[in-house]
This record gives C-alpha cells, sequence and structure tokens, in this order.
C-alpha cells in the first residue's frame, strides 16, 4: 500500500512540474518585442524582454498619456520594471504622469536636469506621489535586468550640457539581445552626437530609434558612418508643423542604406527579435528620389555676325522651354530698339541704316518661374 502510494506520489509530483514547466514556457517568450507606439509627434517606446521585464521610454505629450496605458494594458502590462523619461520635453515626458499613476513602476531613470514646464512638474508630482525615487540617466549607468539575455545600459548624457540645451540631455538607451542591437537616442543633437563619437561609445547597431523625430540637426553623416542601422525608425507626427522628419535627415538615412520607417505612415510599429534576426511589423517607407530642378542658361546666335547695311539678320535665342518669351534690346550707335521674341524661334530683324565698323550688342532677357535669365550677343555692320 505504501509503495502504490509511493508511486502515485512520484506521478503526481511530475505533472506538477510538467504543468509548472509548460506554463512558464508560454509565460516567457523566446522574443524581445520593441513597440515604437503611435503618439503623434512625439516618442512612447514599450519594450518586452524575453522574460518578461517591461520597460517604457517616454509617453509622448500629455494628451497622449491615456493612449500609452491603453495601449501598455492591451499588452497585458501589470508592471512597469523600468521607466526611462529621456529628457524634460513635453512630447517625451507629458504622458507619463498618466502612466506612473496607472501602474506598479520599480525603477524610474531621468537625466539629471530639470525643467519649469507643467509637463515636468506633473511628472515629477506623480513620482512624489507614489513615493518613487528617480534614478539618474548617465553613460555607463545599467539597468538591473533579471533577464540575462539582455543587456540595456546608458549611453548618454555623457556630461552637462546648458540648461536650456534640453535635446542633448536625452538618456541615450543601447539594448544587446544576443547578436541583436537596438539604439533609442531621444532627441540628441549633433552636439551629443560628437561627444558620444569622441568618447568611442558608439557601434553598429540593428535597429535605430531616429534622434528627435528626424530633425535635420540631429543623426548626422558622422554619427550614421558608425552606428549604420539595417532599421531606422522615426517617431513623429503626421503633418507636423516642425516638417519632420526633414528631407536633410531621410538622405543620410538612406545614404547609409537604413531601411526607414515612419509612425505617421505606418502608425504603431513592432521590432521582434529571436536573438539572431529582426521583423518589422511595417513596410519600409519609400524615399522619393529629390525632383531636381533643370540648370537653365540662355544663349543667343545671329545667322550673320557681319552684315550689310539694309539687310536681315535672324536671331534665335535658346536655354529656356521652347516657347518661352524673352526682350532683344539692339543698341545702335544713336539709339536703341526692342524687339520682342520666342526661344527656340527665329527672330528676324531688319537693321537699316546702321554705322558701319560699329558693334552693335543685344542686350536679352527672360524671366522663367520667377527668374531672369539674360545673356548678350552682337554684330557688326560692314
Amino acid at each position: 500500500m505504501k509503495r502504490r502510494i509511493g508511486i502515485l506520489g512520484i506521478v503526481a509530483a511530475l505533472f506538477i512540474s510538467l504543468f509548472f514547466a509548460q506554463n512558464m514556457t508560454e509565460a516567457a517568450s523566446k522574443d524581445l518585442v520593441v513597440h515604437f507606439i503611435d503618439v503623434g509627434q512625439g516618442d512612447s517606446i514599450f519594450i518586452k524582454t524575453p522574460q518578461g521585464e517591461n520597460i517604457l521610454i517616454d509617453a509622448g505629450n500629455r494628451a497622449k498619456g491615456h493612449d500609452v496605458v491603453a495601449y501598455l494594458k492591451k499588452q497585458k502590462v501589470k508592471t512597469i520594471n523600468y521607466i526611462i523619461a529621456t529628457h524634460p520635453d513635453a512630447d517625451h515626458i507629458g504622458g507619463l504622469d498618466e502612466v506612473i499613476n496607472a501602474f506598479k513602476v520599480d525603477h524610474i531613470y531621468a537625466p539629471k536636469v530639470t525643467h519649469t514646464t507643467q509637463a515636468y512638474k506633473d511628472f515629477l508630482n506623480a513620482v512624489k506621489k507614489k513615493k518613487y525615487k528617480i534614478k539618474t540617466a548617465a553613460s555607463g549607468v545599467k539597468l538591473p535586468l533579471k533577464d540575462k539575455t539582455v543587456k540595456a545600459s546608458f549611453l548618454a548624457p555623457v556630461k552637462s550640457y546648458a540648461k536650456t540645451d534640453l535635446n542633448n540631455w536625452s538618456a541615450v538607451l543601447h539594448v544587446k539581445y544576443n547578436k541583436n542591437t537596438f539604439l533609442f537616442t531621444g532627441d540628441i543633437e549633433s552636439k551629443a552626437e560628437k561627444d558620444l563619437i569622441s568618447k568611442k561609445l558608439l557601434s553598429k547597431v540593428d535597429v535605430l530609434k531616429v534622434s528627435h523625430h528626424g530633425a535635420k540637426e540631429a543623426t548626422t553623416s558622422e554619427f550614421l558612418k558608425i552606428v549604420k542601422p539595417k532599421y531606422a525608425v522615426i517617431s513623429v507626427g503626421k503633418g507636423n508643423r516642425y516638417k519632420h522628419p526633414t528631407s536633410e535627415t531621410l538622405k543620410r538615412l538612406s545614404a547609409v542604406k537604413a531601411n526607414i520607417y515612419r509612425t505617421d505612415l505606418s502608425r504603431t510599429i513592432t521590432a521582434t527579435s529571436n536573438g539572431n534576426t529582426i521583423k518589422i511589423s511595417a513596410k519600409p517607407t519609400q524615399i522619393k528620389a529629390p525632383v531636381t530642378n533643370p540648370s537653365y542658361k540662355l544663349s543667343a546666335s545671329l545667322d550673320n555676325k557681319t552684315p550689310k547695311q539694309y539687310s536681315t539678320i535672324n536671331l534665335t535665342v535658346n536655354g529656356l522651354p521652347k516657347g518661352s518669351k524673352y526682350t532683344a534690346i539692339f543698341n545702335y550707335k544713336s539709339t536703341k530698339t526692342t524687339y520682342y521674341g520666342k526661344t527656340g524661334e527665329k527672330l528676324p530683324v531688319k537693321i537699316s541704316r546702321a554705322a558701319k565698323g560699329f558693334t552693335v550688342k543685344i542686350d536679352i532677357s527672360s524671366s522663367y518661374k520667377g527668374k531672369t535669365y539674360k545673356t548678350q550677343t552682337s554684330f557688326t555692320p560692314k
């Protein structure tokens, strides 16, 4: 009887262990998933590690806090293990107070710079209300992740900047999952990028969160030559008044052959990594070749440069689209005569008794699309 009970106990133990192992396997994914949440003209990035730890970088502006909370709840988030407020700008931290009020938070990181805006005050008040502490985000600081397959550390700020230079204060986070790497840059501009380069803190990455919504002051060629992202994600609002992302930034990203993704075109974008390969939920943006205006140069020619008196000469003007109107002023010795013609067509002019041996200069001008073009030719009667 005792033997039978013992066997039953072993079977039960095996069943329970298999049950929990299965549940643990289901709970822990092998993927690291990065969600670039569409918050319009702002940033909000949610990272879930393979072991289920939750990292939130920024939460858009104040009006988007509710949307970020709703999105996180949809992802079944109950606790945010790490919140990173990259810098005090309202389009990054404006929604964080609502997030902090809605979830349990284990750790909060922010650079050591303050601001006087209401958005920043709301963020601080939410932290104070929950009796949380803010840890300093600075170069060399690592997130104490329990998931040892993932490494996350701050590369910037590497130093202090002027309090008015908030963008360059941005906390820059580097995340590595096995062979895959991600770089989240906040709003850093060329100054902070140069500091990162001089400190030799940058390396090639798979995914780049493009800084400052694609502003021309950031994502310099020198920066991109080092990080060389395969995928570049721009968090930006549709039809924003800043005209982000700028054509300059898009050209620089194209020059390093980055696949470009934009939240204003694709809404929320996810990047899923199994540690070796990355899948992006959206299609890359097709960068249209810039439309270059043709280079125009007005030119003029005569069919006879040494005509006889009372003869007719033919003036031909080219260099602008055929049919463009022009004015030709013949500067005779004792008078000036104006003629009108069209480019690509011969203009016959009877020179009458033009003084022999006197070189008659012809001043030609034409306006096209708001720009004036000029040229000159001449003839000498014999």
